[in-house]
């Protein structure tokens, strides 16, 4: 029978391009930083408090978009790579489906770029995790994670929800557990919420755009917004003041909380940097607030982050019956997530903080296995003084945690195809982090 057409998202960014050229302000590690006053501002976001705890280093956050331009001096460092992928070879090295998708993937044409021949997406990206104290530029809210590209729109804005769906696949598949769409479009379709499901059921966040209708979410959906899948976060925008952007979609029971999204300064297709406006600009600082948040607790599931990120939202009167919680205060989640003496002073380090910088662990495991058999992490730790016991996660899930001085290796059955990740962490009495490293494995089918 013929394929079902799936809903067309065009004309689905929600994001306006405002065109003003920014002006370089004279911070020294970041000379757009002052300019850029959701993060220069204390009460805005409150990533100046949870860069006290943590710069996002290493969490993935996959960008489904119109790519990001690749090369963009303010993005290059922290972009992803993927680690079984050999650059330039005409190759499919990892055998996921995808040729060269060393820094993401190109959905629309397989084994093309994923770089933006739009300019949407890398706006996105740079407000996620353009790097920061490097001399370049502004920053992201969190500077040290890493952007996965996840090309789902064309050069026109177009797209639709198939693509997406298989955005969305790729992205998990290749151990993101953070996932931003900034897109929306009137209608779903099976193979999206089949695709959302999927991510759901791997441990992954879907931080999702509002949209900007000036409607009521309640009463006319917007895809993926709408999703009453609990893995699915639907951020709305907000002017400086704190009131709701006026373009900016709203529901108490359809919009979970509300991020910055007037005049937001961020990286620009062409090495450049502009403005832009709309809920498409709010989702990528909760996405990379889940970053930061993920970074400090490794050891916490995405749906603990999430539950952290919307009790710690204060809640306004501007606001009020808008939304089901608040505005972002990443600063306050961070404090709900390291509680007491978890949170560390930001004084001049001890012997203790000496001991931690200086625990190394190395993590080992096959780099590919047969369904159903036993996947294998084995972990050797230099330096460790501090940790007390290992905690063991498989795709972002907590499955075992192991007290010093035992058995330094776990074995769990794997039977999903695709590419899965360990991640080792070593934490101490208090229950902070002291050392962390991963590896990542794919399983195939058994022939």
């Amino acid at each position: 029978m013929p394929r079902r057409p799936t809903p067309a998202l065009t004309a689905l960014l929600a994001a306006l391009a405002l065109g003003a050229a920014a002006t370089p302000a004279q911070a020294a590690g970041d000379p757009l930083l002052a300019e850029q006053w959701a993060l220069s501002t204390p009460t805005a976001t409150g990533a100046a408090e949870a860069w006290t705890q943590s710069r996002g280093d290493g969490v993935v956050v996959a960008i489904l978009d119109s790519g990001v331009q690749l090369d963009h001096p303010d993005l290059a460092a922290n972009l992803w790579s993927n680690p079984g992928e050999v650059a330039g070879n005409g190759i499919d090295d990892d055998r996921n489906g995808y040729v060269d998708d060393v820094h993401g993937a190109n959905i629309i044409s397989p084994g093309a770029s994923a770089g933006d021949d739009e300019g949407h997406g890398t706006h996105v990206a740079g407000i996620v995790a353009a790097p920061g104290s490097n001399g370049v530029g502004g920053s992201g809210i969190a500077p040290a994670a890493r952007i996965m590209s996840v090309k789902v729109l064309d050069a026109n804005r177009v797209g639709n929800s198939s693509l997406l769906a298989r955005g969305i696949r790729y992205a998990v598949g290749e151990g993101a557990r953070i996932l931003n769409i900034s897109l929306n479009g009137d209608g779903t379709s099976p193979d999206l919420d089949d695709a959302l499901r999927y991510a759901s059921d791997n441990g992954a966040t879907v931080v999702t755009s509002a949209g900007n209708n000036s409607r009521n979410l309640d009463l006319t959906p917007s895809y993926p917004a709408s999703s009453t899948l609990p893995a699915v976060l639907s951020v709305t925008a907000t002017e400086q003041s704190g009131s709701l952007l006026s373009i900016a979609n709203r529901g108490l029971n359809s919009v979970d909380i509300a991020a910055p999204g007037a005049t937001i300064l961020s990286t620009a297709r062409g090495s450049s940097y502009e403005l832009r406006r709309g809920t498409s600009m709010a989702a990528p600082f909760v996405a990379g607030s889940l970053a930061l948040l993920s970074a400090a607790r490794p050891d916490l599931s995405q749906s603990a982050l999430r539950d952290a990120l919307l009790a710690s939202a204060p809640r306004s009167g501007l606001l009020a019956g808008l939304l089901g919680s608040g505005s972002l205060d990443v600063g306050a989640a961070m404090h709900r997530v390291l509680p007491g003496s978890m949170w560390r002073a930001t004084a001049a380090a001890g012997p203790a903080d000496a001991a931690a910088a200086a625990a190394k662990v190395k993590v080992l495991a096959k780099a590919r296995i047969r369904a159903g058999r036993a996947a294998t992490v084995r972990w050797r730790a230099s330096g460790d003084a501090g940790v007390t016991r290992w905690r063991v996660l498989l795709d972002g899930r907590a499955v075992a945690t192991v007290a010093k001085g035992e058995r330094s290796m776990l074995r769990k059955r794997v039977s999903r195809t695709g590419k899965h990740r360990w991640k080792v962490v070593g934490v101490d009495a208090a229950g902070a982090t002291v050392a962390s490293a991963a590896k990542s494995f794919r399983v195939v089918r058994t022939s």
